[in-house]
């Protein structure tokens, strides 16, 4: 893999990213404030659907592509083009990077209440666990990691240790990696369905119910009739 770096003006880098990824065959391309950084840094806020404010005055635009001979073809090209005032900064080689490896990285085992954890598939529960749901969660979203995801499943744990009723049907609306079904299973749910549109998210809930012995209904379509119109992700417990 190769990256060629570029100086443009603010003005022309959205010109030249559709250029190279459009015309001169690059991977990819992305676009940064040239003086980040630096006391010429200057900062942008905003939200969708409001006017923009402002733009930088200088941008670097990166651009990927699968060998040198693309890389300085595409450099050529652009230098050669009287319509795009543009600067190369550099060519060089990227080191290729385990990805899954790195991301894998991130995710460490994540306690959700005394002896509760979620522990990713390539790691080993700690040793004070006393209740562990194992995740990988591949593609999908859900790693327990994200404050919303804990407080469902600490609110379920608590339900769970001070003995409340439990309920008897759930549905985990947008299940994502499965955790919260698999938590909900775990902690005295008598049945369970998940579904989600996305079929990566489907197959992971599957692998993640199966590693975890917990029976979980998976699926993209309506639960079962009369399943309990609950979802874990949209309602907040009241305290």
């Amino acid at each position: 893999m190769v990256e060629l770096t570029l100086l443009c003006t603010a003005a022309s880098a959205e010109t030249v990213s559709d250029v190279l990824v459009e015309e001169l065959d690059a991977l990819s391309a992305s676009v940064e404030d040239a003086d980040a950084g630096t006391d010429a840094e200057h900062a942008l806020f905003g939200e969708p659907g409001m006017a923009a404010v402002g733009t930088w005055n200088r941008a670097v635009v990166k651009a990927l592509f699968t060998g040198a001979e693309a890389a300085d073809t595409a450099a050529a090209r652009l230098l050669a083009d009287a319509g795009i005032d543009v600067q190369v900064r550099s060519i060089e080689s990227i080191v290729d990077r385990d990805w899954v490896t790195a991301t894998q990285a991130q995710f460490q085992p994540t306690e959700i209440a005394p002896g509760f954890w979620i522990v990713p598939s390539w790691h080993q529960p700690p040793a004070e666990t006393k209740r562990v749901i194992r995740l990988d969660p591949g593609m999908a979203f859900g790693t327990g990691t994200h404050p919303t995801t804990r407080m469902c499943l600490r609110w379920m744990a608590r339900r769970a240790e001070h003995r409340v009723p439990v309920w008897s049907r759930v549905l985990d609306y947008g299940c994502g990696s499965g955790i919260l079904a698999i938590g909900a299973a775990m902690l005295g749910a008598s049945s369970v369905d998940a579904v989600d549109i996305d079929p990566l998210a489907i197959d992971a809930t599957r692998i993640n119910a199966a590693a975890n012995d917990v029976p979980v209904q998976v699926g993209p379509r309506r639960p079962r009739a009369g399943a309990m119109r609950w979802s874990l992700r949209t309602s907040w417990p009241r305290h």
